[in-house]
């Protein structure tokens, strides 16, 4: 089947939580193809559905494949907000790409098989009571449904400045309370924690011994992500391998050229594209086979609604290595309710969908809390 020319554009956001909206954009073609993108990012300008609108009906009239993204290519190059506008269209033209083809959006990247997927749980949004039970009761949840990797993002709070501080060491010691608990909580799980950029160099190395003792194996994005702090991130790196322990980050980045200095330099165990940030599967899957070239794991990171992620699966399936992918765990069950159908099963290891494309469509009708942004 031809895919045709791309017709029209819709941009739907729906705020799924006090805290969190999802965006999609869906390009429909001349032939009746729908193809899916997601652009949830936080925080997002307060144009964001504005930006996005303005972007995919610049395409209205192309060709319906990713060719027609070529005259937008210096998005992904113009901040965080303007890469993740164009990794959406770039998922969404990919999708019509691959049902075009007949094929499953895996297949059509290169995957050689339709494996499972293996997947950790972010259970940080889940999280409302900030507690140590909290987190504690989280992870216990999702241990129970097949789990056995949690991340968590205990550092509520901090920054950089006011590590050294008493209301510094004081946040900081209410994190490690609540990581011990996840620990204590679930003993045969991994423990993940995301730092989301808030300590300094002596913070971070200073809490390492703690980390050790609470089985951490992943410190991800503790220090500011700028091409000066490699060298700082390759000290950290060091001394949290020699705990046992692998440096993760780069969420935000996109395209190899943000990735490289990093990669190079030494600064990660693990890189985290993000499919709605990084300049969409292509880019992911050239990031990845970069890395690897560097040594270095790719994990993707996906705290994300069910567009993102059933997109996320069929990229990490197309991947080098078995590194598991990111689920934010149990935050609405809207995330089971948004698509058509909806996406698999996710228990510590998830199958791809079926069908061809991106394998599910978006279903908003009669879903509260949905719009056109």
């Amino acid at each position: 089947m031809t895919p045709g020319h791309i017709a029209s554009a819709a941009v739907d956001c729906v705020a799924v939580t006090a805290k969190t909206t999802w965006r999609f954009v869906r390009l429909r073609t001349t032939t009746g193809l729908e193809g899916t993108g997601e652009f949830t990012f936080q925080p997002a300008p307060t144009d964001a559905a504005e930006q996005m609108r303005a972007a995919a009906n610049l395409l209205v009239g192309a060709a319906a494949n990713r060719a027609a993204l070529a005259p937008l290519s210096a998005m992904a190059e113009e901040g965080f907000a303007r890469a993740t506008v164009f990794s959406a269209l770039e998922q969404a033209l990919a999708d019509i790409e691959a049902q075009a083809a007949g094929l499953p959006l895996c297949r059509y990247l290169g995957a050689r098989s339709a494996r499972r997927v293996p997947l950790y749980a972010n259970i940080n949004r889940r999280t409302v009571m900030r507690t140590p039970e909290g987190f504690a009761q989280s992870a216990r949840l999702a241990a129970g449904v097949g789990f056995t990797a949690m991340k968590l993002a205990p550092f509520d709070g901090l920054s950089p400045k006011l590590c050294g501080t008493e209301e510094g060491r004081e946040r900081t010691a209410e994190g490690l309370a609540r990581i011990k608990a996840v620990a204590d909580a679930v003993p045969e799980a991994a423990v993940m924690v995301d730092c989301h950029w808030r300590f300094s160099e002596d913070a971070a190395h200073a809490v390492l011994p703690a980390l050790e003792d609470a089985r951490v194996s992943w410190f991800e994005c503790p220090l500011a992500e700028t091409v000066d702090n490699v060298p700082a991130l390759t000290r950290l790196r060091h001394a949290a391998n020699g705990r046992g322990m692998r440096l993760a980050g780069l969420e935000t980045m996109a395209g190899w050229a943000s990735f490289e200095p990093f990669v190079v330099g030494g600064a990660y165990d693990v890189v985290m594209p993000d499919i709605k940030h990084c300049g969409g599967h292509a880019a992911l899957i050239d990031i990845a086979e970069r890395s690897a070239e560097h040594g270095v794991a790719v994990s993707a990171h996906n705290p994300s609604g069910p567009v993102a992620h059933v997109h996320s699966l069929h990229v990490t399936a197309c991947l080098p290595g078995d590194e598991p992918l990111e689920l934010q765990f149990d935050e609405t069950e809207k995330f089971w309710e948004l698509t058509t159908p909806p996406p698999p099963e996710c228990n510590g290891r998830s199958a791809l969908p079926t069908g061809s494309g991106v394998g599910v469509a978006l279903d908003l009708d009669g879903v509260a809390g949905a719009g056109p942004g």
